[in-house]
């Protein structure tokens, strides 16, 4: 298939080509023609530069020229030179004062003789020729071969020093300025020569005298030129030069460094020479071209400049390209920006032109693309004004909402639990598909098809009579889709103009609830279209509300089976009283007060799944009492069983006291004396009595056996009674097996540990060694020891250690009735949450010995609650109901002593909740004064 681009692909690609190309060649042609006014701007811009340049050296040059001719029209030169008579001096350092770019004036004589007049400017020039402070001129006397004397001036002209010195015999006729000069009166303007005297170059301008005798000669230094020069200098990077016809360099805005600073530079000189051709062949107009030098562009314009009237200089300007085009590059710059943001307005008025058009097929192509990849999403559809566009996507968003709610529903369907969810997303899904002011579903149940409740609804909600269309229309519940009658709108909703009824069936086609929809204005026939596909919509969740219903009764029919074998452990004892109804109570409290914490449990939150799971753990938490024998949970005795035994030692001690008597009645036969054996007879009763006390005493359990009480059980246990009748019959086979032979009579003790009293352990009970949880706690040899001596011998309360671990053991069987059960996933803690309330924090609980976090934090929580209600409990026989304070004292202890959770009991404690169940549940009289700051001492 052939690839294409968007409408607005397309039109905007064309559109932004032609602006494009319009762009690139403006920019082009107004590049270009910017260079060229740049560079002819240059030249103008170095036409002027001479032209200032040369009025400059025209402006120095002219007071030179001034002076040097007023000197020589004057008897100045004619006038002998006194010493002693300095007023010519005056003049002279006015001239000088006036002149700072002169730095000397000679005086030379054709007979070699000759003076200089140096001006002293400033502290350099003093330390230069080490002249004395104050100095303001310094002469210098020459006669050739004759006398040579340097003499200082102050200002006033008085003589401040002077001494003889040696010139090195200083023949003016010898210098350049002397012997260039020709006679006539013109000036003479040397070539630069280094000043050996101030160590810099300079040019000398000299004339003749009126007579020709002398010559009239001025230094001028080379500064103030190449200050001009820097100061017409046409960018940082420009480099300028002037030369004298000789290609002498006259000054320069660069630096020029030369080996020899005395030598004279020259063009030669000059790393530029190799492109500047000879100044001489060079037109007065002057000459430019660009030159590539030291890796830049350059443009190279030559400039003459007559100076008098035959004296020519050329002005050499190297100019950087860079710097020359560098207002054009910012130009183009601009050019560039402007265009992008032409390109850009231009595309966005095309984007604002053709979205009108591009948006709604876009939106069109966006929708079909959903429905093809199944995602759905709401958009809303802005009008293109354009009216078949607008009619496709109206179209297109009802497919697409259609198809939208109903997979919406699907996976609400398949989220929901409970039919109440399912029934309100089935109400919020119909309503939102038709726009309906009022969706109502009602249901009934299986005990009654013909009564009806509302579960889920939007809108009106009141004064909807929907039982009383039933009560008058049954058949209308009988029709896939009804439109109520008005009289039949007006009967069961009050200020709708039109009503819809929808049946929902069974799969047995029993009428299992009904959707009325209602509008308060006429509905249009696209909203009548829409019905069939809300029935077809229904129909499926029939289907689903009828699952529901049925897992929601399973359910229910679990947790009152759970309720009912809870229900029966509790009735099973009076010892237990409510005990498994009231935990699950306590619990709560607790728990929501854990789920409200902010510091300790922050993390901890409840989900309704996950209180099912607390809630049947709670309910479960002592199921494995229902394997405890009632002679265990119920011993309220020593030697209590199915019955309490002491009736057995009782019947021993009635035969024994029998006994006596018929021994004092065959004493008296066998002619002993009377009184005594009737005394005989009398402390021996007595002794039986009171043994037997003793015993009924020890069988309560009510006071610790000291050691002297066991040793007399001992000594009690060595009196024998004659048993004349057998044991072993009248009994089951059970029984039967466990006695051993005998012959009658036979002599027993009173308190007997017999080999039958033992009871080994039966397969069924025996703890699982490969089974899915590690039970560690230790079971005894035995799983009943009920010999007498052994009961009586319990040194505290009544339980033996076979007792106990047979009521402990009840956890354990908690586990294994618990583990057999195939639990949802969110139920799949309900063991191990209902077998832990007896692990503790230091782990030497029972039966897995758990430690600290390895204890569920509901399964911790469960053993606060299932201790406060074992301590507050008024229906048990065997105790009284503890007062509050005391309870919760004797659980800090626990805390304490690391058996319960110390943050939770501090929770259980400061958040009340202890009271919120006492209200409930305790006595008045439990409800005493409590201290909280004093019991949270204990733990803390």
């Amino acid at each position: 298939m052939k690839k294409s681009v968007s409408f607005r692909t397309f039109i905007t690609g064309i559109s932004t080509s032609i602006i494009l190309l319009l762009s690139v060649v403006l920019i082009k042609v107004s590049i270009d023609h910017s260079r060229e006014v740049t560079t002819s701007l240059s030249r103008d811009i170095i036409d002027s530069h001479a032209e200032v340049l040369k009025a400059k050296i025209e402006l120095l040059e002219t007071p030179l020229t001034t002076i040097l001719d007023t000197l020589a029209f004057t008897d100045f030169v004619n006038t002998k030179l006194e010493i002693n008579n300095p007023e010519w001096l005056g003049t002279l350092a006015k001239i000088l004062a006036n002149s700072p770019h002169l730095s000397t004036l000679y005086f030379g004589h054709k007979n070699g003789n000759s003076f200089v007049v140096r001006p002293i400017y400033d502290r350099s020039d003093s330390i230069k020729l080490n002249a004395p402070d104050n100095t303001a001129i310094m002469v210098d006397f020459n006669q050739f071969n004759g006398l040579q004397k340097r003499i200082f001036f102050n200002k006033e002209m008085q003589v401040i020093s002077a001494f003889p010195y040696d010139n090195q015999n200083y023949d003016p006729r010898v210098r350049p300025w002397f012997i260039e000069t020709q006679n006539g009166g013109e000036i003479n303007v040397t070539e630069p020569y280094y000043f050996y005297f101030f160590k810099h170059f300079g040019i000398t301008f000299s004339r003749r005298t009126l007579d020709n005798s002398s010559v009239i000669a001025a230094d001028f230094t080379l500064d103030s030129l190449n200050e001009a020069l820097r100061d017409l200098t046409y960018s940082a990077n420009s480099q300028t030069f002037l030369f004298t016809e000789k290609e002498g360099l006259l000054a320069s805005n660069q630096t020029i460094k030369v080996d020899d600073p005395t030598k004279k530079v020259t063009l030669k000189d000059l790393e530029i020479s190799q492109f500047v051709p000879a100044l001489k062949s060079v037109d007065l107009k002057g000459e430019s071209h660009s030159i590539k030098w030291q890796g830049q562009p350059w443009q190279l314009i030559i400039t003459p400049m007559v100076i008098g009237k035959n004296e020519t200089l050329y002005l050499v300007d190297l100019i950087s390209l860079n710097d020359l085009l560098a207002n054009s590059n910012e130009f183009r710059t601009e050019l560039i920006m402007l265009s992008i943001v032409i390109v850009t307005l231009s595309l966005l008025i095309v984007f604002a032109a053709t979205s009108r058009v591009v948006r709604p097929l876009t939106f069109l192509v966006e929708s079909l693309d959903n429905i093809q990849h199944f995602v759905f999403k709401h958009r809303p559809y802005h009008s293109s004004g354009i009216a078949e566009i607008d009619k496709v996507n109206e179209n297109m968003l009802i497919m697409e909402k259609v198809l939208r709610d109903f997979i919406h529903n699907l996976k609400s369907v398949a989220r929901s639990t409970e039919p109440k969810e399912v029934s309100r997303s089935l109400v919020s899904q119909v309503q939102e598909i038709l726009n309906s002011d009022t969706c109502l579903l009602f249901i009934n149940s299986r005990q009654s098809r013909t009564e009806f409740s509302l579960t889920a609804g939007i809108g009106n909600k009141q004064n909807i009579e929907l039982q009383a269309l039933f009560d008058i229309n049954p058949a209308a519940f009988k029709q896939t889709i009804y439109e109520l009658t008005k009289e039949e709108a007006e009967l069961i909703a009050e200020k709708h103009h039109t009503c819809f009824l929808m049946s929902l069936m069974n799969r047995n086609n029993q009428n299992t609830g009904a959707l009325l929809i209602c509008f308060e204005y006429k509905i249009t026939a696209d909203i009548r279209s829409r019905l069939g596909f809300i029935q077809e919509f229904i129909g499926f969740n029939e289907l689903v509300l009828e699952h529901l219903e049925a897992m929601e009764e399973q359910t229910n029919l679990f947790h009152a089976f759970v309720m009912m074998t809870a229900s029966a452990v509790d009735v099973k004892s009076a010892y237990t009283g409510e005990h498994c109804k009231r935990v699950p109570e306590l619990t709560k409290m607790l728990v929501e007060k854990v789920v409200l914490d902010s510091e300790h449990f922050v993390n901890f939150h409840m989900d309704n799944k996950q209180w099912e799971e607390l809630w049947l753990a709670a309910w479960l938490h002592d199921c494995g009492k229902v394997s405890t024998p009632d002679f265990i949970m119920d011993k309220s005795t020593k030697l209590e069983t199915v019955y309490d035994r002491i009736h057995e030692i009782r019947m021993r001690y009635e035969v024994l006291k029998r006994d006596a008597d018929i021994d004092y009645l065959q004493a008296l036969l066998a002619g002993q004396d009377e009184q005594h054996a009737k005394s005989h007879c009398e402390q021996l009763k007595q002794t039986l009595e009171e043994e037997f006390a003793f015993i009924a005493e020890c069988n309560l359990g009510t006071e610790f056996m000291e050691e002297d009480k066991l040793n007399r059980l001992e000594k009690i246990a060595k009196r024998h009674w004659l048993r004349t009748l057998p044991d072993n019959i009248g009994i089951s086979h059970q029984e039967q097996v466990r006695k051993t032979a005998q012959t009658l009579p036979i002599s027993e003790p009173v308190l007997a540990d017999k080999t039958e009293h033992l009871y080994n352990w039966d397969d069924k009970k025996r703890l699982p060694t490969n089974g899915r949880r590690d039970f560690k706690i230790k079971q005894p040899e035995y799983q009943y020891n009920r010999g007498e001596l052994y009961n009586l011998g319990v040194k505290a309360g009544t339980l033996t250690m076979e007792d106990r671990y047979n009521i402990n053991e009840h956890i354990v069987q908690t586990y294994l009735m618990l583990d057999q059960l195939p639990y949802p996933e969110h139920l799949k803690n309900v063991p191990l949450i209902a077998g832990s309330h007896h692990e503790r924090i230091d782990g030497k609980g029972y039966p897995l010995q758990l430690a600290g976090e390895e204890i569920p934090l509901q399964g911790r929580i469960l053993a606060i609650a299932d201790v406060f209600e074992a301590l507050t409990a008024s229906d048990r026989p065997y105790k009284i109901a503890k007062p509050i304070s005391l309870a919760l004292t004797i659980m800090a202890n626990m805390v304490k002593d690391r058996h319960l959770d110390r943050e939770l009991f501090d929770l259980f404690i400061q958040t009340d909740v202890y009271n919120k169940y006492a209200n409930q549940y305790l006595t008045e009289q439990q409800a005493d004064t409590i201290d909280i700051d004093k019991i949270r001492s204990i733990y803390l």
